[in-house]
């Protein structure tokens, strides 16, 4: 699955996944995602999938095929 159409708030990702969403997206360093608060994360994490689907609103369709 790519990780666009991944759920960032998925229940079952690791502290890992949720990391690399939060620097992946958002541009935060690893260091500051493992030092969040699980509130803060889950926050942030609720951005991220605003953000993602902004993107993917505005993406041509073969754009997320590839």
């Amino acid at each position: 699955m790519s990780d666009i159409n991944k759920n960032a708030n998925d229940p079952n990702l690791t502290l890992q996944d949720k990391c690399w969403e939060l620097m992946s997206v958002l541009g935060m360093s690893w260091s500051e995602t493992k030092d969040l608060t699980k509130k803060d994360r889950d926050f942030l994490l609720t951005k991220v999938e605003s953000i993602k689907a902004q993107i993917k609103r505005t993406a041509q369709p073969n754009d997320l095929l590839g």
